[in-house]
Order: C-alpha cells, then sequence, then structure tokens
C-alpha cells in the first residue's frame, strides 16, 4: 500500500494502494486499485480482486465490475471484453451502462480487467464522461491522475465515441469517432464493424 496522502480537509486519502504495498512505481505490483477522483470508484487489474488482497488494501467493494474474460469470486456484473479489439458495440454499452448504475448506487466500485490499462480504463472514462457531461478525453485524463499507465486501445476508444454519439447523442463524439475510424489500419482489418459504428443511430 502507498504511503497515506493528506488532503485538503484534514482527512485521509489513500488514492492508490498496492501489493506488495510500496510496490516500486516502475515495476508490476501483484495487485493495484487507483480511486478516480473523489468518487468511490476504483480501477484495478485482477490481482486486486482477490480476497486477501482486497482486504489489504482496506478495499471492500459492493460493486465489481470484471471486463476482462474470467470473473472473480467478487465479480458482480462480468461484461468480458477483448483489448486491442473493436467489441460488439451493445456488449460494451452493457459494461458502460452496468458501471453507471454502480456508480449512481451507494458503495465502492471496482472495475478491473487484467492489468488495469486498457479495458477498464475505457469502460470507466465512458462511464464518467457519460455521467459528468465531459469529453472522453477529460475523463481518460481524470483516470491518469491517480492511473498513470491507463491507456485505452485505439479500437476501444471507437468503442466509447460510438456510445457517446449514439446513448448521448454527442456530436463532437461522432466526430471523434469518424475521425479516427479514418485510420487505414483499423479500416483495412475491421471494416466491417467500423462501418457498422459509424451508421448507427441515437438510441433514446
Amino acid at each position: 500500500m502507498t504511503e497515506d496522502n493528506e488532503d485538503s480537509s484534514g482527512g485521509v486519502t489513500r488514492p492508490i494502494r498496492t501489493i506488495p504495498r510500496d510496490a516500486d512505481p516502475d515495476g508490476i505490483p501483484k495487485a493495484v486499485a487507483a480511486r478516480i477522483g473523489d468518487r468511490d470508484l476504483w480501477i484495478a487489474n485482477i490481482g486486486a480482486i482477490r480476497s486477501n488482497h482486497l482486504s489489504a488494501m482496506d478495499l471492500y467493494p459492493e460493486y465489481v465490475v470484471s471486463v476482462n474474460q474470467s470473473a472473480t469470486w467478487a465479480t458482480t456484473d462480468h461484461h468480458p471484453l477483448k483489448d486491442g479489439h473493436i467489441n460488439d458495440p451493445q456488449k460494451f454499452a452493457t459494461a458502460v451502462e452496468a458501471t453507471r448504475e454502480n456508480i449512481k448506487a451507494d458503495g465502492t466500485v471496482i472495475v478491473n480487467c487484467s492489468a488495469g490499462i486498457s479495458r477498464s480504463s475505457t469502460v470507466i472514462a465512458t462511464a464518467i464522461a457519460a455521467e459528468d457531461d465531459i469529453s472522453f478525453i477529460a475523463a481518460v485524463e481524470e483516470i491518469k491522475q491517480t492511473r498513470q499507465q491507463a491507456n485505452p486501445h485505439p479500437k476501444l476508444q471507437l468503442n466509447a465515441y460510438a456510445y457517446l454519439s449514439t446513448v448521448e447523442d454527442r456530436e463532437a463524439a461522432r466526430q471523434q469517432l469518424a475521425d479516427l475510424a479514418a485510420s487505414r489500419k483499423i479500416r483495412q482489418q475491421d471494416e466491417d464493424i467500423v462501418e457498422k459504428l459509424l451508421s448507427a443511430k441515437h438510441i433514446n
């Protein structure tokens, strides 16, 4: 666990928790969980979702949204997504919706993938962007304040922009989707699903 940090109100916050405790920032801890802003919302790797690791980090989540391939004993919402792929839009949307609902409920929320870098950060950033009416980029930057390694894969970003353009009806997200979809590499590999994302209409 990292050293505690004093907040402006004089209380104690622990925005980053790791196993082993005080792990080398350049190393890869067995477990890592980082708090997002002032929410009771955490991004984590799979190692964090073990009973002994959660208790050692003093984390007792009411909700665990797992977006990697395997659920854990603590998982309450399992929505497996593939990293480095454009995922089925409905499956991605379901993961985001579960995260949004849990954020609005009382209790600690953890969103985890394997490494706590790409899939979890994409889902969290999309949920925050939708809930707080901010851009996806701004939401990613908020995550990076505590989880510097957060790095949504470009193909997952397509899912995020598609969600924000259809579910939230955001014109800026539609333009970002079109700009990112113009990548020749993405077009060559995923032409059909890219066209599906680009042609999707607003969802009420």
